[in-house]
């Protein structure tokens, strides 16, 4: 009985586990790349926040997955989940995206903070080898963001 309440507890914290990779440097913005470099950093009220440091291990796949960037081909429409702190998430969507072309940045979330929709740039989308890459911001509180990153596809 002492080894399945062990096993289980072990379990649920390994399951529950944030992790957390201490080569991305939190104080510095990502440079601005077009290779799929997994890289997010922004300003929000002039404080920088950066993706790749903080991630949530995802037991089912295996994997871990510091930038979530999810495209739907139907709708054109990425869903974006961006880990900038142990328990800090960003979130936003980008429609219609165009590479070279400007699309619209909404839905963007500090945490639990609806902060306003901006502009996204996007610098470079290859749909074979699923990278997207970009700059945005808008006319508040959000400045000088930048991603580049692989994405998943719906299927």
């Amino acid at each position: 009985m002492k080894k399945l309440i062990y096993i289980v507890l072990t379990t649920l914290l390994l399951v529950s586990c944030t992790y957390e990779d201490e080569t991305v440097d939190p104080t510095v913005m990502p440079p601005a790349t077009t290779i799929g470099a997994n890289t997010f950093g922004c300003l929000i009220d002039g404080w920088l926040y950066v993706g790749g440091r903080y991630w949530d291990y995802e037991v089912k796949e295996g994997t871990h997955h510091p930038l979530s960037f999810v495209y739907n081909e139907e709708e054109q429409l990425f869903t974006a989940e961006v880990r900038v702190g142990a328990y800090q998430t960003i979130t936003f969507k980008i429609e219609h995206p165009v590479s070279g072309k400007q699309s619209p940045l909404t839905d963007f979330y500090f945490d639990d903070q609806k902060l306003e929709d901006g502009k996204v740039l996007i610098t470079h989308f290859d749909t074979r080898k699923k990278i997207i890459s970009g700059t945005f911001g808008n006319d508040g509180q959000l400045t000088h963001g930048r991603f580049d990153t692989t994405y998943r596809q719906l299927k």
